[in-house]
């Protein structure tokens, strides 16, 4: 899956650096219109039909839940084991985005989205697998010991009988025995890696890949039984008894069932991958409505239709003509990017959402950017071709940049990350594909051929401000003490609050399941508990059990069932379970988020000081942090609870602050090789004014769609978009104010660091 997303992304990347250096006109323009017939019927192809090819998570549609009880009385280390386990099993490629939490001491409750009947049986396999793999060497005597035992013999302590069942090339199943020493050669610890493989006559096969300590194990055992049988044994059945020919020394073996198929390999490859070693039982098994509620998806579904065409209607009030190619542009966008979820099987969830969100904000940036460039040249008093033309090849930079810089956190979450994180990821890493070919390709070409063909003579667009002149480094001075003592009261109050602050998702609860006969919409459960100070993070109705399950924080799961049974006698509430549930991010996810966001933001820094310079670079990592915190600090002080759809909304944040402030870069590191004026304090300013235009467009645009999710989606929808508005309300600030008088300051460090007066202005060391 993996593999495959980055294939994807990097046929786009060559596609689209060949289209923007092609220097034949006739060739962009058919080359660009083919593409983009091409790219619109392979997303139609792989859309329709919606229903089944488009998914959607548990908070959207709702799912299975399964119920599973570990043996005995596990560690809590055991247990976290096994979570992980779990999640490796059934979100390997991190599109399936189940919940996992631990419920009371011995058990785990397992919610995923969207299974067919085929799938659940799958899945079931896959939770209760415990998959003890062993190797064990067969008795060189293993048939007349046999003969011996089922006619009144004994078998050597040493050794014990295990069943053996053999295919032939056919298919064909013959059940046995075989006798091996009772004491394993190696244990299933050793194995680093499993994956898919195939035999010289094309039977698929599971390849193990050892751990360095494995592999001289393995040689070891190799090396001292050589024409000897070697057991692969897996849940004490023998799945092969190879001779062992010679001494095995790559660190690798693999396991041939004769009629295994592929999908059956991948299981078993799962499996192997990651040991369930604590023995499990599943107690139960249902489906269960939306954890949003569906009239919250309603309202949702309602209010991101609205943003939609709010930001397309303001494109083409303020742009005209070229506001209507943008809205083509984006509708494209979108298009394709539902389409590449689809074929991608990528489970649509809310952190999804907001990905998509970021990537309407960016292609609405990239148009502006390459709008107000035309504007620019056509000012200067070039013709309409030439403009378009330089204006496009002028904003290629800051939009690939930009782009780029937004990528690298999304791949190293991608990589590192696990469930709702790697969600986020490939939706923004596909989104951010589908934004370049729109801008790059469909917009770039929409204007070939209204130049070539139609005759084009001139662009109108309305002009919001002309010639600024705003000294943001002087008034960044000032309004940053204010900032900086909002983000530590803020990040305080959080700290002071933390335990409080924090949701189920991450400090776990109480889950309580009620009985019932008639349905109360959740959104009016959910009022009516918010009403009543009890915070649900998951409101869900199992229709087929008639149960209702509740999940509030530590303390408010009994209150919790007897407001809802006073307040709705109609429904006849009764109470069945009360239970505590674990968090759904655990230590090791919340550490591993940590690890990949902080991996994330130094790529970024390396990458702008590789392209601008150190203090280009610090300046705007201190101003994505500035936002995010902003961002947090706020929402404590509003005693808002945190859970994953916040983290979704500061993820958003950090791409969309890092956009931001890399625009504004380009257009500064411009105006310093221009060599126009003296003053870096000159220099920046100059860049700032020149890019308030475009970031007052493309932050009322994105608030704009933030507005219509905070104004019309409901209350769980509504803390995720006040979240986004704070922080893109600090952006703007920070790339504005702070980072620029931070990089000032930072280039002033570095000028006296090398014993030059501050006024000096040397030529920077990015590339162009």
């Amino acid at each position: 899956m993996l593999i495959a997303i980055f294939a994807a992304a990097l046929a786009f990347f060559i596609l689209l650096v060949w289209y923007v250096v092609a220097s034949d006109p006739a060739v962009r323009r058919w080359t660009g219109l083919g593409s983009i017939v091409a790219i619109a019927a392979a997303s139609a192809l792989s859309l329709f039909p919606l229903e089944k090819n488009v998914k959607l998570g548990l908070d959207l549609k709702g799912g299975t839940s399964f119920l599973i009880q570990l043996d005995g009385q596990p560690s809590a280390a055991a247990r976290a084991k096994a979570i992980e386990v779990i999640r490796k099993r059934i979100d390997k490629n991190g599109v399936a985005e189940p919940i996992i939490q631990p419920v009371g001491t011995n058990r785990i409750s397992v919610q995923v989205p969207g299974l067919s009947e085929a799938n659940k049986a799958e899945t079931r396999n896959q939770l209760s697998k415990v998959a003890k793999l062993e190797f064990h060497l067969v008795s060189p005597d293993s048939d007349s010991l046999l003969n011996a035992f089922h006619n009144g013999g004994t078998i050597p302590i040493e050794y014990q009988i295990l069943p053996f069942v053999q295919h032939d090339l056919k298919g064909h199943e013959t059940r046995g025995e075989i006798v091996v020493k009772r004491r394993p050669e190696m244990s299933g610890k050793y194995v680093k890696s499993a994956h898919r493989g195939f035999d010289d006559v094309g039977r698929a096969t599971v390849v193990m890949d050892f751990t360095a300590e494995g592999q001289d194990i393995f040689g070891k055992v190799t090396s001292g039984n050589v024409g000897q049988r070697l057991a692969i044994v897996l849940d004490n059945e023998v799945q092969s008894a190879p001779v062992l020919n010679g001494p095995i020394l790559s660190g690798e073996a693999s396991i041939s069932g004769g009629n295994m198929n592929a999908d059956e390999a991948d299981e078993l490859s799962s499996v192997l991958e990651n040991p369930l070693e604590t023995p499990v039982k599943l107690l139960e098994e249902r489906g269960v409505d939306p954890s949003l509620g569906r009239d919250s998806i309603e309202s949702g579904t309602k209010a991101c239709l609205v943003a939609f065409v709010a930001v397309m209607a303001f494109m083409i009030l303020y742009y005209h003509l070229a506001g209507v190619i943008a809205s083509v542009g984006l509708v494209l966008n979108i298009f394709m990017l539902f389409g590449m979820l689809a074929q991608f099987h990528f489970t649509l969830t809310l952190p999804g959402i907001a990905g998509i969100v970021l990537t309407i904000g960016m292609a609405v940036d990239a148009n502006v950017l390459i709008y107000e460039r035309i504007r620019d040249e056509l000012n200067a008093g070039k013709p309409l071709r030439a403009a378009v033309e330089s204006g496009f090849g002028r904003a290629f930079s800051a939009i690939f940049d930009a782009h780029v810089t937004t990528i690298i956190p999304a791949i190293i979450l991608m990589v590192l990350g696990s469930g709702p994180l790697q969600g986020f990821a490939i939706t923004l890493i596909l989104g951010i594909v589908a934004n370049l070919f729109a801008a790059l390709v469909v917009t770039k070409n929409s204007f070939e051929w209204l130049l070539a063909y139609q005759g084009l003579q001139k662009l109108s667009m309305f002009h919001l401000l002309r010639n600024p002149r705003v000294d943001f480094i002087k008034l960044g001075r000032v309004l940053s003490v204010f900032s900086i003592a909002l983000l530590v009261v803020g990040v305080a109050t959080f700290a002071k609050n933390r335990d409080s602050l924090l949701g189920v998702d991450f400090a776990g609860g109480d889950s309580v399941t009620i009985g019932y006969v008639h349905q109360v919409p959740v959104q009016e459960v959910r009022d009516r508990l918010e009403g009543a100070g009890i915070h649900a993070s998951s409101i869900q109705y199992a229709s087929e059990s008639g149960k209702l399950l509740l999940q509030t924080r530590f303390g408010e799961g009994e209150k919790a069932g007897q407001l809802l049974a006073s307040a709705y006698p109609q429904a006849d509430f009764t109470a069945v379970g009360l239970e505590s549930v674990g968090p759904v991010v655990g230590d090791e996810l919340a550490s591993r988020a940590l690890l990949t966001l902080a991996i994330g933001l130094l790529g970024i820094m390396v990458y702008v000081a590789f392209r601008y310079e150190w203090s280009f670079s610090l300046a705007a990592t201190i101003g994505q942090l500035h936002d995010v915190l902003i961002a947090v600090g706020v929402m404590a002080l509003l005693g808002r609870e945190f859970n994953m759809t916040l983290i979704g909304a500061f993820l958003t944040i950090l791409g969309y602050s890092i956009n931001d402030k890399i625009v504004i870069s380009d257009r500064i590191r411009e105006s310093w090789r221009a060599g126009e004026l003296k003053s870096f304090h000159d220099i920046v300013n100059r860049g700032l004014n020149l890019t308030l235009a475009r970031t007052l467009m493309t932050g009322g645009t994105v608030i704009l769609a933030v507005l219509s999710l905070l104004l019309f989606g409901g209350r769980v929808i509504s803390d995720f978009a006040l979240a986004m508005l704070i922080g893109i309300v600090a952006g703007i600030f920070s790339s504005h104010f702070l980072t620029p008088w931070l990089l000032a300051w930072f280039h002033g460090l570095a000028e006296k660091g090398r014993g030059r007066a501050p006024a000096a202005v040397p030529v920077p060391n990015g590339k162009a």
